[in-house]
């Protein structure tokens, strides 16, 4: 989450019994920045009310303070779900009553009933582990207070044992006596003692009883409602636990105790087979929804933004993944938000991404917007200050993005600066644009905030900026916003609020485009701009601007050298985007598109960027979209980062402000020297940009201070290689947080690209000295003419399994270059296939996406959009000693570190024992931390989602990779000759030193296998993975991906089998260890005598004499049947045959071709001249007078060759075997059983196909020759196939 840096405050909890009043500084919560104070003196009641937001983040204490009602009086929260999954509980046992009332739960203890019980007409089980409800900050708190109170018992405990052996010492007990009791004593002590040494705590198991009081629903009857019963206290007495509806319905909300102070709420799904017990994943939600709407009735400076909203809270960070979100909380929450009729939604969540603007999850928000008419708010993400670092779903075109802000007076408010001059500004961390296609922020508000928190972090609020406080801020003024206009009766689109906010935006006199897109939130201008400019053409309409000839980028951007030659001309094409259903448009909604008649005036905001006077803009519907040419000459530009944009305005009220925009982003590097100083300004970003030469790799970038009479400052230096491909910039970036001393120098190592352009960004940090400060810097340029870390698709060296070396082969192009190259492999990666894979259908009620608004107007009852999940079951198993584990990571390789981009809507992974137990979980974006693993037989499901079961489908074989960090890293020594590293440095070669490669040197490296033994555990067709450094004192920049192909294990020979007196070879360090592949269980192979092996020789040749004698037989029988032979003199060979052989299928297959081709006999159909010409397949011919009799004579005769077949296919084992995905690679790979039995299988299926189709040729019509050959064509296709 971009939650940015927490700093708490130093206010606790509000007392028990009484409230603690203390009074906020105006920017704790900073509303005046934005104009929301000013709103309210003029629309008192804009503050919110009657606006309903979708906060979708980690959750929400429904008991915090300031969080329980409106300003209004109505309840703050609509309703908390959570969207991930990661609470539901399966409830499909059904309880049975014992005689005295009670009922056993899952855990095994009686649970005592209370009086509620009697109106129970139906009881279901359930049971949950406490600990995996808790957050990650409480589950490790609760288990330090249970560990420190089993520690002080235990303490006590043995205190008191010792006590007794004092006693026993100084008593009178003498003898055998003494001697007893004092060996029992001992032994309880070190039974205590080993009960520390074995402390382990799973967490008390809660039992879960769920109960209906009336009848399901039938009909237009609602169903009765589901009550549950947690026992939270795990005694099993739920008499002492009241029961809880769904929140909308009883809104109750518990507390799971044990000294987690974490309230929750339940819900209940698919007619109570399934409970979900609602907890938050995190304090960022509750802190989120309280900058939107907390209200503090008498303490109003402590109230959020906008403290008549209510709120719908949508958990879609996932406890199992550390609150990270998935792709299915993302989804879900737009599905339940819409449900619930929210105006709008923040996402104060980020990520990187591959794509911008593109993926299922990022197609759901767009869906939104466009479709569903909810206005999103999303953070921008937390890694500035450096230029292109915004984040996704910040990146969407359809959200407000929104970057974070930081007012003089927030400063002092709520970090107690001293008094010093900073101006207004961006917070430093604020990401910035462009994205690659040239994509910005949309506007900025506050950043940080003093907000209420959930009550298990023990304390009422905090301190906390990012902008994940940003979004909410702003998304709060939109509230009041939208509360004001509706009071108005105007009900803006969101392009037509998105409008107004933009067009009214105040820019600081610090305008930085990059962080604040059109500038700091106004709230009473937004309202004064919506209200004037409500119901003119087009104003509710959004517009889709791209540039064709740049694969439709949203922006220009150019960053390096070989682009700023000369004038640049572009086709720029506008796209209006109507709301309208696919058919069936209404009177007025015609009338929208026929009357687009637009006259804009575009107007460029620089010199060196020129558009047309004017275009007439049309609804475009016919053609798409319509064109104007923009022309770039960037020749005259002074180096650093250049912004303007061309704005399109209605020529005939200029007052409206851009209805479109096109930003323009023009970087040029700075010419050399490479030896520069900067000046950093307290707040401000200072930025240098330099071209790297083609053959840069990387480079020492060496910061060096002279005084500071004011002491130390803490800068951020921030390095972005480029912004060209889809590479993520947190792949390549380079981030350091710097403490620069008087008179001291600092030396930062920074990955580039070749011909690329190198931005240098350092601020100084306001927060600990904001005072001016300079710096000289000198960068040098370094490169072993290999691509490393700059190029995310540079290829890996790779070992095969057969190579002795991989040869590598560097230079020093730019300056001379120490080599002292270092080669290790860490881990072991192993790729398995899925056992079984099966779809279904998602959640009726959670995963179906809703028709577009726009369909539902032309037809109410629209069906909406099912979302389909397939599980993919993949089975592995570790060997390992019985006190060793192994570390597993497991990761969908393919779809690894995307989400928001994603052609999936999810990914969720789970990782169980033998027996079932949970072990660990997995999402998209990030790894799971490494999972211990014993000796034993392991499953992972995989949950794919997707509107598209057939996507789905193609995906059924998807691999799993699973990752396994060694213990310690293999090493891999490196030569300079080839001679040296084929033997492995025998001979008295030495690995290679450092030397020095003078400027245009070259020099070979050769990297032989490891030269240690290898795990016995691994298995041919591991990889081992690591990296070469090429110098070990720079390893990030000099660092190359490694991989050894992990060859099959040595074949130990025979017995004696020895040549000339020879020992047999050692078992390469390959496979040290390991079994060999030719040993039988024995161990050893007996020698046959010669006696036997004539006998066995006579056996195989009686054998193959009877083989070949069958084959001609079915060869004769073919001839029969292709040359029109009688049935009888037919089946004079085919019967005896039968009788031999009755389960032999190509036998069973000639048969049912007979039948199927033979014509009826004269006492079925007499033969006339309606009869089938010769040579045409009977089953075809047409049907005459006699039509019914043939084809009852041939689907019973057809049926019976057919039934053969089927009784000599075993079809479970067939299913069986196709039931699992088989890798054909495998089968191939010299496995001769395996090759076997999918030759075997693959015969039985052919055969079962050709049955049941010849069966259901039989069921045509007569006559019916067309139907017939229809059926016939789909046989032979499936066969052939």
């Amino acid at each position: 989450a971009n939650e940015g840096v927490v700093r708490r405050s130093r206010q606790g909890p509000e007392g028990q019994g009484r409230q603690v009043v203390m009074q906020f500084s105006p920017s704790a919560m900073p509303k005046d920045e934005t104009g929301v104070t000013r709103l309210m003196q003029s629309y008192p009641e804009a503050d919110g009310r009657g606006i309903l937001v979708a906060i979708l983040d980690t959750g929400c204490d429904l008991a915090a303070a300031g969080l329980l009602q409106t300003s209004d009086g109505r309840p703050k929260y609509v309703d908390f779900l959570d969207c991930t999954g990661g609470g539901d509980i399966d409830t499909k046992t059904v309880a049975a009553r014992l005689p005295d009332g009670s009922v056993t739960g899952l855990s095994g203890r009686t649970l005592r009933l209370g009086s509620w019980a009697e109106s129970a007409a139906e009881m279901r089980l359930g049971a949950v582990r406490l600990f995996s409800l808790l957050p990650r900050s409480v589950l490790g708190r609760v288990k330090r207070e249970r560990k420190a109170s089993f520690e002080a018992t235990q303490h006590a405990a043995v205190t008191a044992v010792q006590r007794e052996m004092d006693a026993l010492e100084a008593g009178a007990v003498t003898g055998a006596a003494k001697a007893a009791a004092k060996k029992d004593l001992e032994l309880r002590l070190k039974q205590l003692g080993a009960m520390m040494e074995a402390y382990s705590d799973a967490g008390p198991l809660l039992d879960v009883l769920l109960y209906r009081e009336g009848a399901p629903a039938a009909g237009d009857t609602p169903a009765a409602v589901w009550r549950a019963v947690v026992d939270t206290s795990a005694m099993g007495d739920l008499a002492a636990h009241t029961p809880m509806a769904p929140f909308r319905i009883g809104r109750q909300v518990g507390d799971l105790g044990w000294g987690t102070e974490l309230s929750f709420c339940v819900q209940v799904y698919q007619d109570g087979d399934l409970l979900c017990i609602v907890t938050d994943a995190g304090s960022h939600g509750t802190h989120v929804a309280g900058i939107v709407a907390a209200h503090f009735d008498t303490e109003p400076s402590r109230s959020g933004v906008a403290p008549g909203a209510q709120i719908l809270a949508c958990k879609i960070g996932d406890g199992r993944l550390g609150s990270a979100e998935t792709g299915t909380g993302l989804v879900r929450a737009i599905i339940a938000a819409k449900a619930a009729g929210c105006h709008l939604i923040n996402l104060s969540y980020g990520e990187p991404y591959w794509q911008c603007d593109r993926g299922r999850v990022a197609q759901t928000f767009d869906d939104a917007v466009r479709k569903w008419g909810m206005t999103v708010f999303t953070s921008a993400g937390n890694d500035g200050p450096a230029l292109s670092t915004l984040g996704a779903p910040g990146c969407l075109s359809s959200a407000i993005t929104v970057g974070a802000f930081v007012s003089s007076q927030m400063m002092s408010d709520q970090y107690s600066m001293l008094p010093e001059t900073v101006p207004d500004t961006s917070y430093s961390f604020t990401s910035r644009g462009p994205t690659p296609d040239g994509f910005f922020p949309t506007l900025c508000a506050p950043g940080g905030a003093i907000a209420p928190v959930p009550r298990h972090t023990l304390q009422g609020k905090a301190q906390y900026h990012g902008t994940s406080m940003a979004s909410p801020n702003a998304c709060g003024v939109a509230a009041c916003v939208l509360s004001a206009l509706h009071a108005q009766g105007v009900k803006p689109t969101p392009a037509e609020l998105r409008r107004a906010l933009e067009n009214s935006a105040e820019r600081p006199a610090e305008h930085e485009p990059f962080s604040q897109g059109a500038g700091l939130i106004n709230a009473p201008a937004a309202v004064a701009y919506a209200l004037e400019h409500h119901g003119k053409p087009a104003q509710r309409l959004a517009f889709r601007v791209t540039v064709p000839s740049r694969q439709h980028v949203r922006g220009i951007y150019l960053r390096d050298a070989a682009e700023l030659d000369g004038p640049l001309t572009m086709g720029v094409e506008v796209v209006p985007l109507f709301d309208l259903p696919l058919s069936s448009r209404s009177a007025e909604e015609l009338s929208e598109l026929l009357s687009t008649d637009l006259e804009l005036k575009l107007t460029s905001s620089a010199g060196w960027l020129t558009a047309p006077p004017s275009m007439v803009l049309l609804s475009a519907k016919e053609r798409g979209g319509q064109t104007f040419s923009v022309q770039l000459d960037p020749s005259s530009l002074p180096p650093g980062a250049h912004f303007a944009s061309i704005t399109a305005t209605d020529a005939t009220d200029p007052s409206r402000g851009p209805l479109f925009s096109l930003p323009v982003t023009v970087v040029v590097p700075a010419p050399p020297p490479l030896a520069f100083r900067l000046d950093l300004p307290p707040g401000k970003p200072t930025r240098r940009f330099l071209s790297a030469p083609e053959a840069a790799e990387f480079a020492h970038v060496r910061i060096k201070t002279g005084a500071m009479p004011r002491g130390p400052h803490v800068v951020t230096l921030h390095a972005v290689p480029s912004a060209r491909g889809d590479a993520p910039n947190t792949l390549v970036q380079t981030k350091r947080m710097l403490v620069l001393r008087e008179d001291s120098e600092e030396t930062v190592v920074v990955p580039v690209r070749g011909s690329s352009t190198l931005e240098l960004c350092l601020q100084l940090a306001w927060l600990s000295n904001p005072t001016p400060a300079a710096a000289d810097v000198t960068v040098e340029w370094h490169s072993y003419g290999v691509r490393g870390r700059p190029t995310t698709s540079a290829t890996a060296l790779r070992l095969g399994a057969a190579d002795s070396y991989a040869r590598l082969e560097v230079s020093a192009p730019l300056r001379p270059e120490r080599l002292k190259p270092k080669a290790e492999l860490d881990a072991v990666e192993r790729a398995i296939r899925p056992s079984s894979a099966a779809v279904s259908a998602g959640s009726a009620e959670l995963d179906v996406l809703p028709p577009p608004d726009a369909e539902r107007r032309a037809d109410a009852n629209s069906p909406g959009t099912q979302i389909h999940a397939m599980e993919l079951t993949y089975k592995f198993e570790v060997s390992a000693e019985p006190k060793e584990t192994r570390q597993v990571i497991p990761r969908v390789q393919s779809a690894h570190m995307q989400l928001y981009d994603s052609p999936l809507d999810s990914q969720l992974w789970v990782l169980q024992g033998a027996n079932g137990c949970v072990l660990g979980h997995g999402g998209a974006m990030h790894d799971s931390p490494a999972i211990k693993l014993k000796k034993g037989a392991y499953t992972v499901r995989l949950l794919l989602r997707h509107p598209d079961a057939s996507l789905l489908a193609k995906l059924k074989e998807l691999p799993l990779l699973l990752r396994m960090p060694l213990d310690k890293p293999l090493g891999c020594s490196v030569y300079s000759g080839r001679g040296a590293a084929t033997v492995g440095g025998h001979g008295g070669a030495k690995p290679m030193e450092e030397v020095w490669l003078k400027r245009g040197g070259q020099r070979q490296l050769y990297v032989t296998r490891p030269t240690d033994a290898l795990p016995s555990w691994l298995a041919a067709g591991d990889a081992l993975v690591g990296a070469v450094q090429l110098d070990d004192a720079q390893p990030a920049a000099t660092r190359l991906p490694l991989v050894y192909e992990v060859p099959p294990h040595p074949v130990k020979p025979p017995a004696g089998d020895e040549t000339n007196g020879a020992k047999p070879a050692p078992a390469d360090a390959t496979a040290k260890g390991a079994e060999a592949a030719g040993a039988g269980a024995g161990g050893e192979a007996a020698e046959a005598q010669p006696g036997d092996k004539e006998a066995a020789a006579a056996e195989e040749d009686g054998k193959a004499l009877e083989k070949a004698l069958l084959a001609t037989k079915l060869e004769r029988l073919a001839a029969l049947r292709t040359g029109g032979a009688s049935i009888a003199r037919y089946e004079a060979l085919a019967t005896p045959l039968l009788a031999e052989e009755p389960a032999h299928l190509p036998l069973l297959t000639e048969c049912l071709a007979f039948w199927r081709a033979v014509a009826p006999p004269a006492d079925v159909a007499p033969v006339t001249s309606d009869a089938a010409p010769a040579g045409t397949d009977a089953v075809t011919a047409p049907g005459g007078e006699a039509a019914e009799a043939i084809a009852a004579w041939r689907a019973r005769v057809v049926g019976n060759a057919a039934g053969l077949i089927q009784a000599a296919v075993d079809s479970a084992a067939l299913a069986q075997y196709y039931g699992v995905a088989h890798d054909e690679a495998d089968a191939a790979d010299g496995q001769a059983e395996a090759k076997e039995l999918s030759k075997e299988m693959a015969e039985q299926r052919k055969a079962l196909r050709s049955a049941l189709l010849a069966r259901a040729a039989t069921l045509a019509p007569p006559g019916g020759a067309a139907v017939a050959a229809r059926v016939n064509g789909t046989a032979a296709a499936t066969e052939t196939a």
